[in-house]
């Protein structure tokens, strides 16, 4: 995780301005490639949970670094815009290939008990990811290496860690140990090679869509990630506006951040004791609650505690997810169900900065916008908490 998010999605905030400046092609033109790796990494994700049903997470994050890699290689011989702009395609593709998807389902194999804990725990790589990579990208390879070849040193860390964990250390399945997961009780164990499905159970994405507890948590997941976005995306923006100096809304980032890593901590451990979709129903209260003060504030009291609730409610998103998905519909057809669901949230993630811009240039205010989120949120909150877990026949 901290791979994926540190060189792929962190490392485009720092690379997209010294590519641009080199070729003269404007921000707006360069941040195209943004949003064309999200629409990728979207579309992509119920295929990859597909896959990873088929051949187990171990291959699909083999197939994820080898995409990676060759992207990255090639975006260091680019001489066109379209060259930037179908690279980040692959790039999407590869970001989760090798992404939350099949490490969901990888850690999902492997426990039983303590799932929720271990989701919570290997997610908030993405924050130490962003941390950790994208200042050595940003303040060392650039100025010392130069935008080219910086993508070949980010190549090559991505092949000297992934690949040895890939061929040494991952393995889909305790089976292929001769193990249980970790926490189930004594049975036996199937000689089934390692697969991820043999004797699990759970409702096919065709009987999932069925189910009205999908498409309430999918909405809620689309909200979630829409106000999450429509807020962190344009936190400068709409801070300075209330009088806040431009480096207390940077910082706010920073803490929102910093929170963002605890949360994913906070809600996987509450997902191994309490009713997932309470878990949810919580971290989308914290949303709601960061909205509602974001447009009240006006003091570095009311940023910090802002800045800190957004983190924790941003936090909550992997694990919740993940956690979710595999308690209500099951780990036989896991990856392609939870697949579609981070389809829909990466959507909402997509949506939400563009959405609360646009009504910010007809109203000349992001109060609306806010409000408006806000309340669905809240919506979302009661909705997701009554939901009925399907009925799973066993095999």
């Amino acid at each position: 995780m901290a791979l994926g998010s540190g060189l792929i999605f962190y490392g485009f905030s720092v690379l997209n301005k010294p590519i641009g400046d080199e070729f003269g092609w404007g921000r707006g033109v360069v941040v195209v490639a943004f949003a064309i790796f999200m629409f990728a990494a979207a579309t992509t994700s119920p295929i990859v949970g597909h896959l990873g049903d088929k051949i187990g997470p171990r291959r699909v994050f083999l197939l994820g670094t080898i995409v990676t890699l060759l992207a990255l290689v090639l975006l260091s011989r680019i001489s066109a815009i379209w060259h930037f702009y179908l690279l980040h395609l692959c790039l999407g593709a590869g970001f989760v290939l090798m992404g939350t998807v099949p490490l969901s389902m990888l850690l999902s194999s492997w426990f039983y008990r303590l799932r929720g804990t271990m989701q919570g725990i290997a997610f908030s790589g993405i924050g130490l990811g962003g941390l950790v990579l994208a200042p050595l990208i940003g303040n060392y390879l650039i100025p010392n290496l130069g935008w080219r070849n910086t993508y070949l040193v980010m190549a090559f860390i991505l092949l000297v860690i992934m690949l040895p964990l890939i061929f040494f250390v991952i393995k889909d399945h305790p089976h292929q140990e001769g193990l249980r997961p970790y926490g189930q009780e004594e049975d036996a164990v199937p000689d089934d090679r390692g697969s991820t499905t043999k004797g699990a159970t759970g409702l096919s994405l065709r009987e999932t869509l069925g189910t009205s507890a999908f498409w309430i948590a999918a909405l809620t997941f689309a909200v979630y990630g829409m106000s999450m976005n429509a807020a962190l995306q344009n936190q400068v923006s709409i801070l300075t506006e209330q009088g806040f100096a431009a480096t207390s809304a940077v910082a706010a980032i920073g803490i929102s951040g910093l929170s963002s890593g605890v949360g994913k901590l906070l809600f996987g451990y509450l997902c191994d004791r309490i009713n997932p979709k309470y878990v949810v129903a919580i971290s989308s209260a914290m949303i709601a609650f960061s909205l509602v003060i974001m447009i009240q504030a006006g003091s570095m009291a009311h940023l910090w505690l802002y800045a800190v609730l957004l983190g924790l409610g941003m936090g909550g998103w992997a694990p919740n997810l993940a956690m979710l998905a595999a308690n209500y519909f099951g780990l036989k057809h896991y990856g392609v169900v939870l697949g579609t669901l981070y389809l829909v949230f990466m959507v909402g993630e997509g949506i939400g900065p563009m959405v609360a811009g646009f009504v910010y240039d007809q109203s000349g205010s992001y109060h609306l916008i806010l409000a408006v989120l806000a309340g669905l949120c809240f919506v979302s909150v009661f909705a997701i908490a009554v939901i009925r877990k399907p009925q799973i026949a066993s095999n």
